[in-house]
């Protein structure tokens, strides 16, 4: 799944080498996180393994960014500069390494350097993060449960005693650092929303690309114009649901104190927008009708990028797909659009899956009754494709549906949070995901196909008395 980036003006270089002898052979990918708002990575460089395990990614930034390695699904976080070099071994569980979703069970790519660096941004953020997370261990549920004054005052002394906690916008480290702590201002001052706006958020600066002022930010504003007493409810919901009036809504939204900026209001709005969604007082379509108009009038160029994206996010089948193959036991590629406009049935399993193969006898029933209707495809995600070959071999024949192989599309698997297997959700002829959550073969998906494609009942009247009355 692909994403737009932010554009930006001049940008320097920054190189990443390493070794990565467990993955030999495989594509590690970099990505950076440029919409922290929706918490969107995408790929800016990719490279094959060598035999001898050595990798060379470059990418251009002009700013401080985070970012993060991938091989498979196993992956780590962590930021670069510009104009700087980074040489990395990997490592990682070898044993987790297979699997779909290897950070559920603590598999993470283990990065190490040659030597240690203490003026590095990944090294001076390492060692607060860790200081930090010792501390809430410690403290936290006096302070999250109790509102313990006692801890509130001991946690944020220790933490400033040692790393100096200062309100320094320009100063990456430093507002991860203020950002991060603000967090336990927003767990123990949970009633002093004036307070925390003042110390956090009343700047000038809206720091885009800090994922520790977003986290705070998310948090802090998550589902605020609904909750905020300075809002029209009635108008908010006419502005939404009835006809769709975004400059109503932004200036409705700013008689809000802590929504004065500008900036931080339209912010505020598309983070609302996307809270919205799920929600079911509002009118869906509506919502994919204002972050569409603010991403082509926003004067902000990170909000048109967000909004985008909150667009993508929420409704996949509303924008144009980029093309996703699929390979079948012979190696052809298999592009879905090859189905005829009709929507996807897609079990994803493995194939030592056994819970998956018993399924696909009742997909067989199932295909059998409403293949003119939804395609079925089963999507085999083996890490290796010897074991994807082997397995149709052995079933092919009892199947007569497409039984492909993801082809190392690991990027969509993450995308769409497929994690424990078996799993299933309905494409649109554009491989975009239009449900995600659907019933298992075992699991009520009887019924939910009843109810979406329903047997019509044959007339079996008399066509010479059909128009008598």
């Amino acid at each position: 799944m692909l994403w737009v980036c932010p554009s930006a003006g001049a940008q320097d270089p920054v190189t990443i080498t390493g070794d990565a002898p467990f993955a030999a052979g495989e594509e590690i990918r970099l990505l950076v996180f440029d919409d922290l708002l929706n918490n969107i990575p995408s790929i800016v460089a990719t490279d094959k393994i060598d035999k001898q395990g050595r990798f060379k990614l470059t990418y251009k930034t002009n700013k401080v960014r985070q970012v993060q390695l991938a091989i498979r699904t196993t992956k780590a976080d962590f930021f670069v500069a510009p104009y700087n070099t980074y040489h990395f071994h990997i490592a990682t569980d070898s044993a987790l390494f297979g699997m779909v979703n290897p950070e559920k069970y603590g598999g993470f790519l283990h990065i190490t350097t040659d030597k240690t660096d203490t003026a590095d941004l990944n090294y001076k953020i390492n060692r607060f993060t860790h200081y930090f997370d010792r501390a809430m261990n410690y403290y936290g549920f006096r302070l999250t449960y109790d509102h313990d004054k006692n801890a509130y005052d001991t946690l944020t002394y220790l933490i400033d005693s040692v790393f100096h906690v200062n309100y320094i916008p320009d100063n990456f480290y430093s507002s991860y650092v203020y950002y991060t702590c603000g967090i336990l201002d927003r767990l123990y001052m949970v009633k002093e929303q004036q307070l925390i706006y003042d110390k956090y958020f009343n700047h000038d600066d809206v720091l885009y690309d800090n994922p520790a002022y977003m986290i705070l930010f998310n948090s802090f504003y998550s589902n605020y114009l609904y909750n905020s007493r300075h809002i029209s409810k009635d108008l908010l919901t006419r502005t939404i649901n009835e006809d769709p009036d975004y400059l109503t809504l932004f200036n409705e939204a700013g008689r809000d104190p802590m929504l004065v900026s500008e900036r931080l209001r339209e912010l505020v709005i598309i983070r609302n927008l996307v809270d919205f969604y799920s929600n079911e007082e509002f009118d869906r379509g509506n919502i994919i009708k204002l972050l569409q108009y603010i991403s082509v009038s926003s004067h902000f160029p990170e909000h048109v990028v967000y909004a985008e994206n909150a667009v993508r996010l929420l409704k996949p089948s509303d924008t144009q797909s980029h093309p996703l193959y699929f390979v079948n036991e012979k190696g052809k590629k298999m592009d879905l659009h090859q189905f005829e406009g009709k929507e996807i049935y897609v079990q994803v399993f493995q194939s030592d899956c056994i819970d998956c193969i018993r399924e696909m006898l009742l997909l067989k029933e199932y295909s059998q009754q409403y293949g003119d209707k939804l395609q079925f495809v089963s999507l085999n995600v083996d890490m290796k494709k010897d074991d994807y070959e082997q397995f149709c071999k052995t079933y092919k024949e009892m199947f007569d549906w497409p039984i492909l192989y993801f082809n190392g599309n690991y990027d969509w698997l993450m995308a769409n949070g497929i994690e424990t297997l078996p799993d299933y959700m309905i494409l649109n002829e554009n491989a975009c995901v239009i449900y995600r959550d659907v019933p298992a073969p075992e699991k009520g998906l009887a019924d939910y196909l009843l109810i979406r494609f329903p047997v019509q009942e044959e007339d079996n009247t008399n066509p010479l008395f059909r128009n008598r009355q």
